[in-house]
């Protein structure tokens, strides 16, 4: 019977290849996307699950109310959480601290060794990963230890243990354990422990780990409640509930920070995060590493759940349509005495090859795609490992069985249901049903398809609008590269005369130094407020360093009083005086706004305090500044303090450019830097380049977007050219007889087209409200973005509209192009 199951199958197949070729290369496409997206959602979902216990494993959230801010929450808190935690609180198993670099190496950070040869290697240890942790956070996060002993690796304030790949890039095949490595050309770390790279998936990328004793014995700030700046992991004990802990915040805060609350004027509260929910549900404040979004997984989801829609909606369209042509074929069995049971079997058996010539076709295509598509998401998320997992082979197992069985179920028993007598008079007719379901599946088919185009074009259009808007700043023809390390006081004279040498050269307009840039979240901040107002009326706003020239490098509009000058730059580490002996800022309008003044004029000259560490500190307002993007159109303006500090602090150097011969001049700026620093290493890139590199996770969603809904376009445009195909075949003899009545050529083609259209007309009247209102929704997250407009709904409309007239036009235009006589000769 499987014989001959088979031998029937595959004559058809040949016989209808157009047919076979649109099933196969449609389901095909539908099972390769839908893998690829499972995969990658998969593997975004699997952040640090590689952890064991990680269901026991918290970052400690800190919520603060400071003045008319509201309450927000930081991932950060202060350094002795974790360790009252442990203290105080019974299901607490163990904890580590975790800091980031600016908190003991603000400013650029150079690494260097000297091998036995004599070699100096050196290394811009920036984008390693570089933290500072307690000796626990070996044991919390499950370093595998290649070298050094786990247990006291971190002990020693110098001590610092490095991944894999950091400890070859130094030592190459030379024993690492006990050498130095020095920071800065000043300061030296012993390395006492080589770790194995960790997995991609993870939210904490370590590369090198300082011990946390290099901030010094116990009283510091380090070891306080007065800096909130540190990544407190705790781990529970099996069993303990996270609310049973959370139940305890209250009064544990109100023990530790209490005094300290009532003194400043502000409310403080804590939460557990679970580590495993960080990547996807955390969008906190100071988060230690870009995260994605679960509102993003579950949209590729459902573009996945779509195009593998509309690949069986296609195979079950086409395989009723066909139904027609296979009805003498049936009705011959029947008479010859084949039961149903048989048929359904029959043309079940052809629906489960067609599916499995898709799932080999669609194996081939995930190998080969591998690499493109690990490329367009930006992380190696497949490998040709992924064949040995189990999940794998049960999603493929699945998708064929289910798309074998279910796709082919209704075909199979219409085709099988028809009266032997009526289809050998001629009189055989699609139900009433089967018309209603075929409709409905081809207005699915386009609602789905409206829907992936209208939601990828709105997507595209904020994005665009984000990368174009008017930032506030000039990001063009600014290089910026990482300013000198500090070595010793003769520093700042020679960074000095290293921009007086720069601003010599004609094709440079300005060189600002600064301590933060565009682009990346600003580090220092605390209160502010005017001085006749109390200390439980400051707000908070952030604190950036500049110099006399940041200003005008960066051409930020200067609203009312005046720019920095050289002999305003005063020190953070002098308690307050009277100006002009005392301090002086700039403050941005949304500073300004939050101070409470009416107009950026009414704050010039007057007197506000600043929380800079414990020591409140007077200053006077010299300059209101615009507003400038300092992050993505995602967040709103931050309140920026622009501070003027005497003493080299700078982290980055800005140099503004004068447009043309780019390479000569950057070529110039590079030499001119390593005469001048050539201890050194230099390291440059465009404003313009870097900012936008926050929109990386926006851009990767947008392009994934893209691609997979042109793949749904594309196999619903399969569908509808076999459909038109089909359409046009069963209309022969219709158009014949108006042309024969005295229709045109245009008229005869308009009969199939016309059709479809009123079910695309009613698929946008489904899709496009929904997709309205899920993208208004999405729209909420931007502080800035597009106002949606008849066109964004109007364009994926006509888009499907131009798609299905063009997939029947070819079919249709054949047809009507038919000599009547030719297909009435047998009526």
């Amino acid at each position: 019977m499987l014989k001959n199951h088979l031998k029937i199958a595959l004559r058809f197949f040949l016989r209808n290849k157009l047919f076979t070729g649109i099933n196969v290369l449609g389901l095909s496409i539908g099972i390769t996307a839908f893998i690829l997206l499972t995969q990658y959602i998969t593997f975004e979902k699997s952040y640090d699950t590689f952890i064991p216990d990680v269901d026991d494993l918290y970052r400690v959230t800190l919520t603060t109310n400071l003045g008319d801010n509201g309450f927000v929450t930081s991932a950060t808190n202060h350094p002795m959480t974790g360790r009252a935690m442990l203290s105080d609180f019974p299901e607490v198993e163990s904890y580590t601290r975790i800091a980031d670099k600016p908190m003991a190496f603000s400013g650029t950070m150079n690494i260097s060794y000297t091998n036995t040869f004599g070699d100096e290697i050196k290394s811009d240890a920036n984008d390693d990963h570089i933290y500072f942790a307690d000796n626990s956070i070996i044991d919390l996060f499950d370093l595998q230890f290649i070298q050094g002993d786990a247990t006291t690796a971190l002990n020693e304030p110098i001590s610092v243990i490095l991944s894999e790949k950091i400890a070859h890039r130094f030592f190459g095949n030379e024993e690492p354990i006990e050498k130095m490595i020095e920071v800065n050309d000043n300061f030296k770390l012993k390395v006492t422990g080589v770790f194995k790279e960790r997995p991609d998936n993870t939210h904490l990328p370590m590369g090198m780990i300082v011990s946390y004793n290099i901030f010094g014995p116990n009283g510091d700030h380090a070891n306080s409640w007065v800096w909130p700046e540190f990544y407190n992991y705790i781990k529970l004990k099996p069993g303990t509930s996270q609310k049973t802990v959370e139940a305890k915040f209250p009064e544990f805060v109100k023990k530790y920070l209490g005094d300290i609350m009532i003194e400043h004027g502000f409310e403080a509260k804590m939460a557990l995060q679970p580590v495993k929910d960080i990547h996807l549900k955390s969008h906190l404040l100071k988060e230690i590493s870009a995260n994605n979004s679960e509102g993003t997984l579950y949209f590729l989801l459902i573009v996945a759940g779509f195009i593998i829609a509309i690949a069986m909606i296609n195979f079950i369209n086409l395989s009723t349509a066909k139904s027609m042509e296979r009805a003498k074929e049936v009705g011959i069995k029947k008479v010859v005495g084949a039961p149903r049971s048989v048929l359904i079997h029959q043309f079940l058996f052809e629906s489960l090859l067609i599916n499995f010539f898709a799932v080999i076709i669609a194996f081939v295509f995930i190998n080969l795609l591998i690499p493109s598509f690990n490329s367009l998401v930006g992380i190696e998320v497949l490998s040709f490992g992924m064949w040995g997992e189990w999940q794998v082979w049960w999603a493929m197992i699945g998708i064929f069985l289910i798309g074998g069985v279910l796709a082919g179920l209704y075909p199979a028993f219409v085709l099988s249901g028809f009266v032997p007598i009526e289809v050998l008079r001629g009189k055989f007719h699609k139900t009433t049903k089967g018309n209603t379901l075929q409709k409905t599946l081809v207005v699915s088919q386009f609602a789905i398809s409206i829907a992936l185009i209208a939601g990828t074009y709105i997507v595209y259009n904020q994005f665009s609008y984000m990368q174009n808007q008017d930032l506030g700043f000039n990001a063009e023809q600014n290089l910026v590269f990482a300013a000198p390390t500090y070595a010793d006081t003769t520093t700042q004279r020679k960074v000095e005369s290293f921009k007086r040498e720069l601003i010599q050269n004609p094709r440079i307009n300005r060189v600002a130094l600064s301590d933060e840039i565009p682009g990346k979240p600003i580090v220092q901040g605390n209160t502010i407020r005017q001085v006749h107002k109390p200390r439980e009326l400051g707000v908070s706003a952030n604190f950036a360093i500049i110099d006399q020239d940041f200003i005008k490098t960066y051409d930020i509009d200067l609203l009312a009083g005046r720019d920095f000058v050289k002999e305003d730059a005063s020190s953070l580490y002098t308690r307050e005086g009277p100006v002009p002996s005392g301090h002086r800022v700039l403050i941005n309008r949304s500073a300004a706004k939050i101070l409470g003044f009416s107009d950026p004029g009414a704050a010039i000259n007057k007197k506000m305090i600043f929380k800079f560490g414990p020591i409140d500190r007077t200053t006077e307002i010299i300059g209101v500044v615009e507003d400038h993007h300092q992050q993505s159109l995602q967040k709103g303006y931050d309140p920026i303090v622009f501070m003027h500090i005497e003493g080299y602090t700078a982290s980055f150097m800005t140099v503004n450019i004068v447009a043309g011969n780019i390479s000569e001049t950057t070529a110039q700026i590079e030499a001119k830097f390593k005469e001048f620093f050539p201890n050194d290493l230099y390291n440059s890139f465009f404003m313009d380049d870097y900012f936008n590199r926050q929109y990386q996770a926006e851009s990767k969603f947008g392009i994934i977007c893209l691609v997979f809904s042109l793949l749904a376009i594309f196999i619903a445009a399969l569908g509808l050219f076999g459909l038109g195909s089909h359409m046009a075949m069963q209309k022969t003899q219709e158009i014949s007889v108006r042309k024969v009545m005295g229709a045109t050529v245009a008229q005869a083609l308009a009969i199939i087209p016309i059709k479809l259209l009123s079910l695309v007309l009613l698929s946008g009247a489904i899709a496009l409200p929904i997709i309205y209102f899920v993208t208004k929704k999405w729209l909420e997250k931007y502080a800035f973005k597009i106002d949606l407009s008849i066109w964004m709904f109007a364009v994926p409309l006509l888009v499907v509209l131009v798609v299905a007239a063009l997939s029947i036009l070819s079919q249709s235009f054949k047809t009507a192009m038919v000599n009547p006589a030719e297909s009435l000769r047998n009526e």
